[in-house]
């Protein structure tokens, strides 16, 4: 099997480079990747903050829809679920992980970077829940997470319409921390994460366990959840018909069944 993604280490600075063409999808391997490498961070106690990144011109596109057609009810819950428990290990992980967001950033992509500490986008990124475009719904965070980050209602607003906004409205809601040029992201967030790595690293991870315990204290049962609700929706015709109008690059028609 190949590699999806790969990660460097410099210094006490760890990148995990996801590399999965042409759009960097989600597929469940590239998820329990990412999810092996956070293990060994873990372990390692050389390293002191972890970037996530993409290549190309995408961050992470979405959920890799080839694969969504292919599933039932079950194995589309378990899935949700297998990308859940890979946000966790980014959640648990006693180092700060910065999202340097090179481009598209939709579904779950946008699900992964709101499981990261901290977001750099450069100026040309999207972001978006598309998921209902498609017939589905967000199932690794997408309803938890953005009315966490944003207000609820413009959270609402970009859930239930798939909207995308640019980088800087991005930053001007709260989704991101900064926005830097094209090509900027990972310097930027290295640059971060040298002045983070500079810091005490118990007292770091202490700060983002008292955060992340003390604002999210329902976000694990509100994930669990979201991915009961999504599993039914890939059995749906609305979903085949979503998935057969994205590839043919047409509007959708919706049936509700």
């Amino acid at each position: 099997m190949a590699s999806r993604c790969r990660f460097e280490v410099e210094d006490s600075i760890a990148t995990i480079v996801i590399d999965n063409p042409p759009v960097n999808a989600l597929h469940p391997e590239l998820s329990d990747e990412i999810a092996e490498i956070l293990a060994g961070f873990a372990r390692d106690g050389g390293i002191r903050v972890v970037v996530l990144t993409g290549t190309g011109r995408h961050f992470v596109s979405g959920a890799d829809l080839h694969y969504v057609r292919t599933i039932g009810r079950h194995e589309a819950e378990a899935y949700a679920l297998r990308i859940q428990a890979m946000q966790d290990c980014i959640r648990t992980l006693h180092q700060p992980v910065i999202a340097a967001i090179n481009g598209t950033v939709l579904g779950g992509g946008l699900e992964l970077a709101m499981a990261c500490d901290l977001r750099i986008a450069e100026e040309q990124a999207r972001f978006g829940q598309p998921e209902v475009t498609l017939g589905l719904i967000p199932g690794a965070g997408g309803t938890q997470n953005l009315p966490r980050l944003i207000p609820p209602g413009r959270a609402k607003r970009m859930l239930f319409t798939g909207e995308r906004i640019a980088a800087d409205e991005a930053l001007r809601l709260g989704l991101v921390d900064e926005v830097v040029g094209t090509g900027e992201a990972r310097e930027a967030a290295t640059a971060l994460a040298r002045r983070i790595a500079a810091n005490a690293p118990l007292a770091v991870a202490a700060v983002k366990r008292a955060v992340d315990l003390g604002t999210q204290p329902n976000l694990v049962e509100g994930h669990r959840i979201e991915a009961t609700l999504f599993g039914p929706l890939v059995e749906t015709a609305d979903l085949a018909e979503g998935i057969e109008a994205f590839f043919a690059k047409r509007p959708p028609q919706f049936m509700g069944k």
